[in-house]
């Protein structure tokens, strides 16, 4: 039993630290989301009042700032309950029953999540190498509107992991100790 409760300890430790840099990563989408805000109510503004848009405002919002503000939001939505539970299945199985099907769809959720982090890395990489742009008024690097991909995949594949591996299953959007199911342990 010393072992479950070893397990448990850096379980927690793990999940407290990745719990903080989801944080950080959804602070800076917050930050981003303002950032958009402001450039496309500058660029309206400037657009139909002084018929002088801001011509980078559409490139720079859509390929980076809007890919930015989704990936790094993904793993805080998460943890925070932003999902979507079908639970009619789930709420007429034994509770034995639920726990390895929820087990075994977490970590198939995490491997796939890998897998895009693992191929957008690939991408940014290739694009940063290679030194690929997006010809227009301006010539926008591609590698940066990559890097958000492995990013927030990546991060989110580690919480789904975690989630997956936990001594005890709790319901998705519960980081309080207080709300966690009673279940088996693994």
């Amino acid at each position: 039993m010393v072992y479950a409760g070893a397990y448990a300890g850096w379980h927690a430790w793990i999940d407290r630290r990745l719990a903080v840099v989801e944080t950080c990563g959804a602070i800076v989408a917050g930050v981003v989301l303002v950032a958009m805000m402001l450039l496309v109510s500058a660029d309206a503004i400037l657009r139909h009042a002084f018929s002088a848009p801001l011509t980078f405002q559409l490139t720079l919002t859509e390929s980076y700032l809007l890919v930015a503000m989704a990936m790094l939001a993904l793993p805080w939505g998460y943890r925070k309950g932003g999902t979507i539970q079908v639970r009619l299945l789930l709420d007429a199985c034994p509770r034995a029953f639920n726990n390895v099907v929820i087990r075994i769809a977490l970590l198939s959720a995490s491997a796939y999540l890998a897998a895009l982090a693992w191929f957008g890395w690939r991408r940014f990489h290739e694009a940063f190498v290679e030194g690929h742009v997006t010809m227009g008024v301006i010539d926008w690097p591609v590698d940066w509107s990559w890097v958000w991909v492995p990013i927030g995949c990546g991060l989110l594949s580690l919480r789904v992991l975690l989630d997956a591996v936990a001594p005890v299953l709790r319901p998705i959007g519960s980081d309080h100790e207080g709300e966690i199911e009673p279940a088996e342990p693994l």
